[in-house]
């Protein structure tokens, strides 16, 4: 079903040990990362199809680390889907403001995050800026 490389971002080593067994079920490359800082050095190295962030991380929290990947011209088409805990209305224009394509509340059902996992990886592979 699957192919290409999703990165995930989440300072819960079991949230990203879930989510790898999850997406690598489904025939693609997973990397994780603690935090933003090594999402966006992990994203330059692995030029990912999709990013997965949580919110609330230690230091740079996700909407930073979107807004980043936003100013990097290698990735900044790259699509980004928020994993998060946080669900009210200002959480979710929050992320899409500060670049995010898509927001999945957790706990979240695993079918329907792979159909999100599956439909922006589906898409053509972003070009750069």
């Amino acid at each position: 079903m699957g192919g290409g490389t999703v990165l995930a971002a989440d300072d819960q080593p079991e949230n990203l040990l879930l989510l790898e067994q999850l997406i690598d079920s489904q025939g693609f490359t997973f990397f994780g990362a603690r935090g933003g800082a090594e999402c966006l050095a992990l994203a330059e190295r692995v030029k990912p199809r999709l990013v997965l962030l949580d919110v609330q991380m230690p230091g740079m929290d996700g909407y930073e680390t979107c807004r980043r990947l936003r100013a990097m011209p290698a990735l900044a088409r790259v699509p980004v889907v928020f994993l998060t805990a946080r669900k009210s209305s200002a959480d979710v224009r929050a992320g899409l403001e500060s670049g995010g394509n898509d927001f999945v509340v957790k706990p979240f059902d695993p079918a329907k995050l792979i159909a999100r996992v599956v439909h922006w990886t589906s898409r053509p592979a972003p070009a750069a800026a």
